[in-house]
Parts: structure tokens; C-alpha cells; sequence
């Protein structure tokens, strides 16, 4: 069965609709003709999805969809698939194109691209102008020239980080996650990207990559887990192919642990051998991954003071004002130091949103990337990175009423920032929705679809077996109106009825226990920290003077090995990175032993201040010693005890309260800043 190129193109728009009518001029407009050739097309388009046994509902006010049986809209969506097949479009081929050239170890001739892509030479040649541009910030050259063909020039490096940037923003729009328990992607052979890959290797190493990188203090995004799966992917097939990768190590990190047990278990599974240099590239590329959750408090206080300097600033440049709440913070500084290591290791990922970000919020884009280029003159800052970090920021400005209404799942794997951006508009857009966020696919099996109205996503999702409705993470006009109608819809139907009285809990019995672990742990912080306050006395001349006199302390409370192991650990990392809190009077002395079995709090005063060393590098005089100890391992709730601990420094009347006050002012303080962040983990898990 023959179905023409503009019927193919309108079906396409009607089946990504999601059963929801299109109007004329949105069709006119996404395939560049007038409404009167739509309006000529429909009429042969109905012919067409006859032999499928479909058909158009037409609605006067509202445009077309499509309606029928889901077998028929089944076998529409296989045929039309079955012409993709053959009919790369333009951004596909750009991808096969570079796959084309990092296959071959020679130049190519253009001859012999444009049969294998069945386009003309002039095709061929629009397709590498797009390709060019594509790359043209990437540190690689493409060398065309008459009689010799054409060849891509850089570094081993740069080839693959340009491939998977290019891949990955192919990859955003498809299917590609998984929905089902225990699989992470997809891997649907009717995707023609995906032909690019190996689907039985991409598989062996999704498995390892998730098991490998579980052991990471923090989570990576979906999308960052695919980047490094397909990082790993192109270092088996560079590695076979001959192309090794030059890569310096950077460090001893759980990165390079992570990377290392990687390549050792492929080694085992594919009887290959790797340079360490592979391991090496892969933990810069996690280093650089964005990240859910973090949950190594080492810098967090260095991180967290840059994070409240780029808040101030942006404050006074923009007018607008930004709060030091804890969500807001833990956003930014979640993504500052993944965003330094990129920039260190000269990482260059692409924004596919900068442009709208630009537009959309033209004064902050300027003022975040002037007040970057001012405080790190140094560094280089893309327009894309600027953008990232520009979503954190916009995401806090739009203040909106909520109505609850209409209960709305949203997906969003991109990160933090763009979650919350997207439930910002959202709710500005549609205050009557109440909006529970979920950042992860893998996550979705833990989720009843059945307990909300309306589940909206920004990735697709293969074999979901529930209803979403796809949309761009920055929300276009197109989109809001697409949610405009299905959300009126649901109003008018009064939503779900739910059931009056004690209604049944809907956790499942594993889920329950780890609700209840969580909020146990949470509880046990607190105790622990509570019970074992203390304020104490020094008299130490200098900081090594002062930590001996904390150690005395330890010994009782900790044993003699504890506590000595514990101060050396602390007199190091004060003589490495310092410790001291800029313009104040406190030292925070923190770290992890795993001798400890509980968390330890305690504020010793000495009698004279002490030359410390800051965290800006900087001496400063110190007379406060904050002591936080924690055990090796921490789970979610008891760092976010300690990062509340640590956070509330920021504030200058904490800061003075720790200088001045006694023992009862200091504690209530304390308590007050610990149930804040216990009523938020409370808050969070039940709402």
C-alpha cells in the first residue's frame, strides 16, 4: 500500500497527538503549505486510513483527529515506519554521516555517501553544510575537497564527545526509555536511529553500567545514565576499531572507581582488553554527568557559598529576588560543580533549549553570564552552559496560586532546574493542577498511573500502557494548548471520584517499609545529634593546638583511636582546603570516619582566636569551632540532616547565634533548623 509523503507527515502529527483534534493551521504551519492544500490533502488522507479502518472526527472549531480501533492505528504506525526506514530525514542523516566518517579510516567520497543514503549530490551536499554547522563548535574540521572526498579532523576525544552530543539530541525525542520494571531502555528495533548500534552490545552494557555506577554518592539523570552508556559503547567499538582514546587521569574519586569496575567487567564479558585511558575518559564523563541528588557533603559548604555570592549578585543586577531556601539552593549547587568539572576537563554539552532560554529570559541569560565572566575571568563560559544555569535561576521567579484540582504526574528526566522550570509554568499556566514531579523512568513502575488525571512527559516513553501527553520541557504555546483542552476536559467531568472515608493505602508493602526506613533514619539523625550537643572549652595557641584539645574530648566520648583518627583526618584537610566560614568568627570542622557509628555536633569556643585557614583560601581569625562527624556511609535522610547543619551557616544571624549565644539559644537554634529539614523529608514523601 502506497501512502504519499505529505499523508505519511500528517499522520505522523496525528498520531503524536495523542487522540487530540489539530487544527488546520497548526498542520499548514508544521508542514510549511497553505490551509487550502491541508484542507485538498485531508480528503485523500481519508481514503487512506479507510484501508486501515480509521477515520478523522472533524470539529469545526477545533480541527481533526484521528479515531478507530488501536489494532488499526497499530498497523498506521508500522507502515509509516516502514517508509522511515528508507527515508532518513536530514537530522538523521547528519548522524549517519558522522557515523560514516568515524567508521571509515579514509577519506570518503561523496559519491559513495549519497548512493548509501539514496539523495542527490546537491542533497548531499545542503546535509554536509548542516553538518558543518552542527560541529562547528566542537574542536573538529571537516575537510572537503574536490578529488579527495571528505574526512573528519580532531582528537579521539572530541570525535566521540561531538558523536554522542549529536546522538543524544537525536535520542531526547524518541522512545528510547523503557517503562518496564528491571529495564532501562528500550532498544525498539523499528527506531531507525538505533541502527547505528549494536542492540545485543548496547544491552550487555546498559546492564553493567547501571550496576557499576550504583555505588556513586549521588544518581545520575536518565539522561546522563544513557550518555554514559553510549560513552562506554563507542569506547568497545573505538577500541576494536584501532581508535584508542588519550586521556590523562584526573584523580582517585569514586568516579575513577566507578569507570574502573566498568571496563574490568567488559574486559571479563567481552574477552577485550582496554587502555586505562578509557576508564579515565569515562569518570570525567560521570564527574560531568548531571546529577538528581547529591550526597557527598566534602564541598558542599565551598560549593554553597559560591552558589549564595551568584545569588546575591544576580539579586542585585536583576532585581529580582532570589531566596536562600534549601530547594533552591540544593538545585544550583547540584549543578555547580558537575558544571566546574566540565569546564576543567573541557566537556562541551549542548543546551537544546538555549535558544528558547535566551528568548524567554533575555536579561537573566545576560546577567548570569556577565557576573560569571566577572568573578571567573579566567574560565570560559558557552552560551549553553549559561542556559543551564540560567533555568535554575528563572525557576524560582514566577510565584503562582495553587488550586488543586486536577492530579498531574510529570516526567522530566533532564534534571532538577528543568523540572521544577516546567512545573513552574505549568502551574502558572494551569493553576489547577497539583503536580507531583518524578525525575526518573526507572522510578515509574513504583507509580499507579491510576491515582492521577493527567500524566504529561518530556521524554517518550516505549510501551508506557498508560496515556501521557508529550511536551517540550520549556512548554510552547502548542503545548499549552494541547493541555488546555484535555485539562478543560477533565475539569467538566469532575475529575476522578475518590472515595470518601479512610481510603486504603496504595503502597505496596516494600514501598511502605522504605517509607518508614526513610523517615526512621531522618529520626535517628536528629536524636543523635541532639543527644550528644555539647558546648565545650579550648585553649589552643594555634588550629593544630586547638583540634588536640578537641581530641581530648573525642577520646572519652569516641575511644582513643577514634578520636585520633578523626583529628588527623580533620588537621589535614584544614593545612589542604581550609575550613574556616568567610566573615565570621567560626571554623567548621567536618568529615566522615568509618569507625563512627553515630553523628557528632559539638561547638567549642576557645579562649583566644587562631589564625585559620578559610575556604576561600584566605587566613582569617577564628575563635568558634563547629565539630560535625559522620560515619563513612550516609543515607539520604541523614545528610540532609547535615547539609541542614551546614546550609543554615549561610545565614548571619545563625552564624552570630554560634558566636554569642549560650547553650539553651544555640540548641533551640539548632532544633528549629533540624525539624525544618525533617518536616521537608515529612512533607516530601507524603504529599
Amino acid at each position: 500500500m502506497y501512502i504519499t509523503s505529505r499523508e505519511r507527515s500528517m499522520s505522523g502529527i496525528l498520531l503524536e497527538s495523542q487522540h487530540l483534534f489539530v487544527s488546520i493551521q497548526s498542520l499548514a504551519k508544521k508542514l510549511d503549505v497553505s490551509t487550502r492544500t491541508i484542507q485538498r490533502e485531508v480528503k485523500m488522507l481519508e481514503d487512506t486510513l479507510a484501508k486501515f479502518g480509521l477515520a478523522l472526527e472533524k470539529k469545526a472549531s477545533e480541527g481533526i483527529r484521528l479515531t478507530g480501533s488501536e489494532e488499526g492505528l497499530k498497523r498506521l504506525k508500522d507502515e509509516i515506519r516502514a517508509y522511515s526506514d528508507y527515508e532518513l530525514g536530514r537530522s538523521e542523516r547528519s548522524l549517519f554521516i558522522f557515523h560514516e566518517l568515524l567508521e571509515s579510516g579514509d577519506p570518503l567520497k561523496t559519491m559513495t555517501l549519497s548512493k548509501g543514503f539514496s539523495v542527490s549530490s546537491k542533497t548531499l551536499q545542503h546535509d554536509l553544510e548542516r553538518f558543518e554547522e552542527e560541529i562547528r563548535n566542537t574542536r573538529l574540521s571537516l575537510i572537503r575537497k574536490r578529488g579527495y572526498g571528505v574526512e573528519l579532523e580532531g582528537r579521539e576525544k572530541d570525535k566521540r564527545m561531538a558523536f554522542i552530543n549529536m546522538a543524544m539530541s537525536r535520542m531526547e525525542h524518541m522512545q528510547v526509555f523503557s517503562s518496564k520494571e528491571g529495564e532501562f531502555l528500550s532498544l525498539d528495533p523499528k527506531e531507525k536511529l538505533l541502527g547505528i548500534f549494536d542492540p545485543g552490545l548496547l544491552r550487555r552494557i546498559e546492564v553493567i553500567v547501571l550496576e557499576k555506577t550504583g555505588d556513586l554518592p549521588y544518581r545520575l539523570t536518565d539522561l546522563s545514565l544513557l550518555e554514559v552508556m553510549l560513552h562506554t559503547y563507542m569506547s568497545v567499538e573505538r577500541v576494536k576499531g584501532g581508535n584508542p582514546v588519550d586521556r590523562k587521569k584526573h584523580g582517585d574519586g569514586p568516579e575513577e572507581t566507578a569507570a574502573s569496575l566498568v571496563f574490568k567487567s567488559l574486559q571479563k564479558e567481552l574477552g577485550m582488553n582496554f587502555p586505562e585511558d578509557e576508564a579515565y575518559l569515562l569518570a570525567s564523563v560521570l564527574r560531568s554527568a548531571k546529577r538528581i541528588s547529591e550526597t557527598d557533603i566534602e564541598n558542599v559548604i565551598g560549593l554553597t557559598s559560591l552558589a549564595s555570592v551568584l545569588i546575591e549578585d544576580v539579586t542585585r543586577t536583576t532585581g529580582y529576588f532570589f531566596s536562600k531556601d534549601k530547594k533552591f539552593l540544593d538545585a544550583l549547587v547540584s549543578h555547580l560543580e558537575p558544571l566546574f568539572n566540565r569546564i576543567a576537563e573541557g566537556v562541551f554539552v549542548p543546551n537544546p533549549i538555549k535558544r528558547e532560554i535566551k528568548e524567554d529570559y533575555s536579561v537573566l541569560f545576560g546577567t548570569i553570564g556577565t557576573v560569571l565572566k566577572e568573578k571567573f575571568p579566567e574560565l570560559e563560559f558557552s552560551e549553553d552552559e549559561i542556559g543551564f544555569l540560567t533555568l535554575h535561576f528563572a525557576s524560582a521567579i514566577t510565584e503562582f496560586k495553587e488550586v488543586p484540582k486536577v492530579a498531574t504526574l510529570v516526567v522530566c528526566t533532564s534534571g532538577l532546574a528543568t523540572s521544577r522550570m516546567l512545573t513552574k509554568k505549568l502551574l502558572m499556566k494551569f493553576p489547577q493542577l497539583t503536580i507531583i514531579e518524578q525525575g526518573s523512568i526507572r522510578e515509574l513502575h513504583k507509580m499507579d498511573p491510576k491515582d492521577f488525571d493527567l500524566i504529561i512527559s518530556t521524554v517518550g516513553i516505549h510501551d508506557a500502557g498508560f496515556e501521557y501527553i508529550l511536551v517540550n520541557p520549556m512548554l510552547s504555546s502548542e503545548d499549552e494548548l494541547k493541555l488546555e483542552k484535555v485539562i478543560n476536559r477533565k475539569l467538566l467531568s469532575s475529575t476522578r471520584k475518590r472515595d470518601e472515608g479512610v481510603k486504603e493505602s496504595k503502597l505496596s508493602e516494600q514501598g511502605l517499609l522504605k517509607t518508614i526506613e526513610i523517615v526512621g533514619d531522618a529520626g535517628q539523625a536528629v536524636k543523635e545529634i541532639l543527644e550528644g550537643f555539647a558546648i565545650s572549652e579550648t585553649d589552643g595557641s594555634d588550629i593544630s593546638s586547638v583540634l588536640r584539645g578537641i581530641e581530648g574530648d573525642l577520646m572519652i566520648l569516641l575511644g582513643t583511636d577514634t578520636a585520633n583518627e578523626s583529628i588527623s583526618m580533620l588537621l589535614e584537610k584544614e593545612n589542604a582546603t581550609g575550613s574556616g566560614i568567610p566573615e565570621s568568627d567560626i571554623t567548621l570542622l567536618h568529615g566522615r570516619n568509618s569507625r563512627l557509628d553515630r553523628m557528632i555536633f559539638r561547638i567549642y569556643r576557645n579562649k583566644a582566636k587562631v589564625k585559620v585557614k578559610g575556604m576561600d583560601s584566605k587566613m582569617m581569625e577564628s575563635g568558634t569551632f563547629l565539630l560535625l562527624l559522620t560515619p563513612e556511609l550516609l543515607t539520604g535522610p541523614r545528610l540532609e540532616m547535615v547539609s541542614a547543619l551546614s546550609v543554615s551557616l549561610l545565614e548571619k544571624d545563625i552564624r552570630k547565634t554560634y558566636e554569642e549565644a549560650d547553650r539553651s539559644r544555640m540548641l533551640a537554634m539548632v532544633e528549629k533548623t533540624l525539624e525544618a529539614a525533617y518536616s521537608d523529608i515529612i512533607k516530601r514523601i507524603w504529599r
